[in-house]
């Protein structure tokens, strides 16, 4: 779906022009996006952390692996108003004091429409909610997989990792490597995953993302 999104210059700062997302992407102009990743944990106490796959329908990266939930700030919004994209995505209502921010992560990258430069608004959330009770949004979101830490803190291109796929009503094991995420330069997921632990251990992550 198309919308109206803020252009910003290089540094992140708004230029005070209102373009179409699908413009942006064409003239490869920066713009600002909401990301969340959710963490919680198994019954036995074990941290996992969550990512989506991408609906096959979806016009960049269909299929891949990607971030928890994810979406464009519309023009004129804060960074916490993206809130709305966990709802919307897979059902979960979720309060702005809940999330712990984890910085500003800046990609640029080619995409079939063009060039995608954005700055990502990285925040992680602790939310034991089963995929089983999520509502997965027709068209945005495939799959949602569940991917123990001590896993994902030892991925690679050609290791993969055990993870959990729920999909039409159940769960599949599967195995996942980091070939199957939408492409990343900075060990995004890695950066993530160090920030979770830290955070498991109760310290404060701080601003591991600054563009």
């Amino acid at each position: 779906m198309d919308e109206k999104i803020d252009i910003l210059d290089e540094a992140g700062t708004p230029t005070g022009e209102v373009l179409w997302k699908s413009e942006a992407h064409r003239r490869g102009l920066w713009h600002r996006c909401f990301h969340c990743w959710i963490s919680g944990r198994y019954a036995s106490g074990e941290p996992y952390l969550l990512v989506q796959r991408r609906a096959d329908e979806k016009d960049t990266w269909p299929g891949r692996l990607d971030v928890t939930v994810a979406g464009h700030l519309r023009a004129g919004e804060k960074p916490l108003d993206g809130l709305r994209e966990i709802e919307e995505e897979i059902g979960l209502r979720v309060e702005a004091e809940r999330l712990i921010p984890l910085g500003t992560h800046r990609i640029e990258q080619k995409i079939p429409e063009g060039l995608d430069r954005e700055f990502h608004e990285v925040f992680l959330l602790f939310d034991s909610s089963s995929p089983e009770n999520m509502r997965l949004q027709r068209g945005e979101v495939g799959a949602m997989l569940r991917m123990r830490l001590d896993d994902v803190e030892r991925i690679g291109d050609r290791e993969p990792i055990p993870a959990e796929e729920w999909k039409d009503g159940g769960f599949v094991v599967t195995q996942v490597c980091l070939a199957d995420f939408v492409p990343n330069q900075d060990a995004y997921l890695q950066r993530v995953a160090y920030a979770l632990r830290k955070t498991l251990a109760g310290e404060n992550p701080g601003m591991i993302f600054r563009p």
